[in-house]
């Protein structure tokens, strides 16, 4: 396997994936894998006052900074499933100082046939959702900007009160990235909705198809337990209840609509 951590070692991992070619990676059943991070805070969800601090106290914005989910995206480049699943989460927050949390994804994965199949709760509410690749319609624009040394172009749902922007790069020319935000010709790099950010950190790759095998089989297993059935929903159905309870918050936050 290997590993690359930062900016510098993305941009020598994309030198090496374009020239040995995507088709060498199926031929040999590799796994790309990335690892991503989300912080509970976006440009949508914080007030003017969150964003201030003091000499006395932290920032609402400094705390949430501090509260850090890491994931990993596993893609098998033969039949391009996929599985999205939080392997931790770090707080680095002042003693006594409580947070609500508004949304966490456990995990995501999608089959060989783009459906998407979604575990995480919004609000303290479970849901497990199903849907597939297309559900979120996206308008494409020509805004470039280079994210972890690579170049990315940007992306906004249709749906404008969806609150959803996402930068994504054909120099990794895979369609997939974080959670169901897919779709998009290229890997997805960077994106925000109301709730949070997600932003790569690490690019490898590997052979072990049988890892990703068994991390799949079970997260299948989890979805369609019957326990989990009283919890389903369609997508996009749950993107656009999100999309009402987030824009009851921002009323609450800035006194509009967005």
């Amino acid at each position: 396997m290997v590993i690359l951590r930062n900016a510098s070692y993305l941009v020598f991992f994309l030198f090496f994936f374009t020239q040995s070619s995507l088709a060498q990676f199926q031929a040999k059943n590799k796994i790309l894998k990335l690892r991503y991070q989300s912080i509970p805070l976006s440009q949508y969800n914080l007030s003017d006052e969150g964003r201030r601090s003091n000499g006395s106290s932290t920032s609402h914005q400094d705390i949430l900074n501090n509260i850090k989910d890491y994931y990993s995206l596993y893609i098998n480049l033969k039949d391009r499933s996929s599985i999205y699943v939080l392997d931790s989460t770090k707080k680095d927050i002042p003693k006594g100082v409580g947070v609500s949390l508004a949304d966490k994804i456990e995990f995501t994965f999608k089959s060989s046939e783009n459906k998407t199949f979604k575990n995480e709760w919004v609000l303290n509410q479970v849901f497990f959702s199903e849907g597939k690749v297309g559900d979120i319609e996206w308008e494409l624009t020509n805004e470039q900007k280079t994210i972890n040394g690579l170049k990315c172009f940007k992306a906004k749902a249709k749906e404008r009160e969806w609150m959803l922007t996402a930068w994504y790069t054909k120099e990794i020319p895979v369609s997939n990235g974080p959670s169901i935000y897919q779709g998009l010709p290229g890997l997805v790099v960077w994106v925000e909705d109301f709730f949070r950010t997600t932003e790569i950190i690490e690019v490898s790759y590997s052979n072990n198809v049988e890892q990703f095998e068994k991390l799949y089989a079970k997260r299948n297993d989890i979805f369609n337990s019957k326990e989990n059935i009283k919890h389903y929903e369609k997508e996009p159905l749950l993107i656009v209840k999100k999309s009402d309870a987030a824009n009851q918050i921002y009323n609450m936050i800035h006194g509009k609509r967005f």
